[in-house]
Parts: structure tokens; C-alpha cells; sequence
């Protein structure tokens, strides 16, 4: 199994990775990682042309293509003898004001990886990772990076299509083991999770029973959570908080971040998109709705399951409108009756191989 595996600098992909295969180890399985960013510089001193984060992008587009060239021919020949391996790359690159290949799609035709993934994190996130990076501090706005992380997923996915290989957005908020079972367990169900973020988000104690559902659910599938990338919490946060020159104002992590009118709505264009490419690369959408308040979010998402080919199970505690239910394949009144209709239906055994833990 060869996994080509992107993601945005900043975005926490290589320390997400690194737990990736530890987790994989704990679970019997080898994998071998190949950042190509540090073999790149390792490759440089080899050649007794030493460079720096700081300026390896300012070198001449023939000598990075060279160098990368170098590495990858390395790859290569080391992929041939393991049974795993993991590429970690970028697809593109957003360099003053210019945007820059950060592949070349011979080798990734040579090397056939039988799985793409982009790996990504809230914008907020990305943006404190980078300014603890002398090479990336100060380069890039927040609109930068929500426009970066875009282009990597676009790219990224394109190569896949070319390829007709498999590919998912996964966000670093997930449990390192999403890694285990794309690669190793791709019969998994796929769900993807909805539930009313903007209406709950302060409400500590239905957050609470959503994730509880999450796990208890991610005990047999492999779910993809919304929230495991913070932005949908942030534009919520944003809302009604007063800025100047329209600006808004966010104290996150105990670092103070201005947020323009544009970039919140880039935001919130990018986190309907998202929730939506999660539910295409799911097989079942799992409604969990613990309030009687009505969410445009979920009803969008429920309809855009049904008619994309998916099936959509909603756990409804309370009375909420018909509209919600029209789209669903079977709705039930309490968690209870929705996973004893797995059991009885076969779509969970009643033992899973793998359990896996979720996120706070």
C-alpha cells in the first residue's frame, strides 16, 4: 500500500502522520514515512548545495525541480522494498504571491500510490503553526492560507482522478487511526456525522452527548466529524462581535486575530463545501438531533446525502419539522433503536475488529 499524502505547511500533517503510524504499529501493521521536505534539504547537503526553509523556495524552478527529482528517485527504489509506505508532499505551493507545483506527475505515475489524502486544520490553526515559522512568518494572510489549503485539496484531487486512485480530506482533529483504516480496512463504512453545530455550540452538555454518539459510532465505522476542524466553531464565534474598519475580533488561544468580512465569508463558503466533499467520500450520512430547533445546515446536508446516492439515518430525540425527515432513509427516536437496527440489519457485526477511540 502507497499513500501519497499532502497538506498545507502549517497544517500539522507530518506530527499527524507520525501518530498515524505509530497507531498503525500498535495494530500490527508497518508503515514507512517519507517526508519529502526533509529528505530535499538532506538531499541539498549531499549535493554540497546546502539550503534553508527560509530560502528553498527562492531557489530557481529548474533547481527545485532537480532536487526533487533526486528525492523522489530515492523513494522510488526504497518504496520497492517495504510492503507500506507513506509519501508526505505538498501538492502546490503559495510562495509571494505565486502559485508553484510542488510535484511531478511522472514520478507519481511511476510510483502508482493506490491512495491520495490531503491532510488539513482549521485556518487559525495553520495561521499560529506558520508564525512560529521563521520561514512563513509574516507571508501569509488568513485569506492566503483559507485560499492555499483550497488549492491543495483541488490539486490533490485532480492527481487522484487522473489516476482513478481513491482520495480523502482528512483533518488532523480526526483519530490518528482514520490513517489504519483508509489504508488498511477500506470496507469500513464511511459516515459522515451531521448534527446542529450552530445551535449547540454553546451547549456543553448536548455537545457532550454528540461526541459520545461519535464514538460509540466510530466503534464500527469510520466517521468524519465536521468539527474536527474548528472553522464552522470559529464563524460561530464570530457572529455578533462588533470590530472595527469591519473587522472582527477573535481571541483564540490566547492570541488575538482580526477576521475581515471577506475571509468570514470565505470561511463559511469553504465549510459548506467541505462538509459536503466529506459527505461524497462517505457511504451513509448518520443524523444525530438532540434539539427541537431547526438547522438549515443539517436539512441542506440530509438532502444533499439523498439525492448524491447516500443513505441517511437520523436519531431524532425531539419533535422537529417534516421537512428534516423526508430525505431520510429510516429515522429513529433514541441511539438505542438506531444501533440495535445496525445489529439486526447486518450493517455492524456484532463484533468489530478495530475500536476506535474518539476526540475530545
Amino acid at each position: 500500500m502507497k499513500v501519497i499524502c499532502t497538506g498545507i505547511s502549517g497544517s500539522g500533517k507530518l506530527d499527524y502522520l507520525k501518530q498515524a503510524v505509530d497507531e498503525a504499529g500498535r495494530l500490527g501493521e508497518e508503515i514507512h514515512l517519507y517526508n519529502v521536505g526533509d529528505l530535499m534539504f538532506k538531499k541539498a547537503e549531499e549535493l554540497e548545495c546546502p539550503t534553508s526553509p527560509e530560502k528553498i523556495l527562492d531557489l530557481a524552478p529548474s533547481s527545485l525541480t532537480a532536487l526533487r527529482a533526486a528525492v523522489f528517485e530515492e523513494i522510488l527504489k526504497e518504496a520497492e522494498k517495504v510492503e507500506h509506505c507513506i509519501i508526505s508532499t505538498h501538492g502546490c505551493f503559495r510562495w509571494k504571491n505565486n502559485l508553484m507545483p510542488a510535484f511531478d506527475v511522472h514520478y507519481l505515475n511511476e510510483l502508482q500510490p493506490d491512495l491520495y489524502i490531503t491532510v488539513i486544520d482549521s485556518v487559525l490553526n495553520v495561521s499560529k503553526r506558520l508564525d512560529r515559522s521563521p520561514a512563513w512568518k509574516g507571508h501569509l494572510s488568513l485569506k492566503d492560507i483559507l485560499t492555499w489549503r483550497d488549492e491543495e485539496i483541488f490539486v490533490t484531487k485532480m492527481m487522484a482522478s487522473f489516476q482513478r486512485k481513491p482520495f480523502f480530506v482528512v483533518a488532523v482533529g480526526q483519530p490518528p487511526t482514520s490513517i489504519y483504516n483508509l489504508m488498511f480496512r477500506p470496507e469500513i463504512t464511511k459516515a459522515y456525522l451531521s448534527y446542529p453545530i450552530t445551535l449547540m455550540i454553546d451547549d456543553t452538555e448536548k455537545m457532550h452527548e454528540v461526541r459520545e454518539f461519535r464514538d460509540r459510532l466510530r466503534e464500527h465505522f469510520e466517521v468524519f466529524d465536521p468539527l474536527a476542524v474548528e472553522d464552522t466553531e470559529l464563524t460561530c464565534e464570530a457572529e455578533g462581535l462588533q470590530g472595527t474598519n469591519n473587522e472582527l475580533l477573535l481571541s483564540r488561544l490566547g492570541e488575538n486575530f482580526c477576521l475581515t468580512d471577506d475571509e468570514q465569508a470565505k470561511i463559511e463558503d469553504q465549510t459548506v463545501i467541505r462538509d459536503y466533499m466529506l459527505i461524497d467520500q462517505s457511504d451513509i450520512v448518520v443524523v444525530y438531533y438532540p434539539t427541537d430547533k431547526t438547522s438549515p445546515g443539517v436539512l441542506c446536508e440530509i438532502i444533499y446525502g439523498s439525492t448524491n446516492n447516500k443513505e441517511v439515518y437520523a436519531v431524532f430525540k425531539e419533535r422537529v419539522s417534516p421537512f428534516l425527515k423526508f430525505h431520510c432513509t429510516k429515522v429513529f427516536a433514541d441511539a438505542e433503536d438506531f444501533f440495535d437496527y445496525l445489529k439486526e440489519s447486518g450493517k455492524i457485526p456484532l463484533k468489530q475488529g478495530v475500536s476506535t477511540p474518539g476526540n475530545s
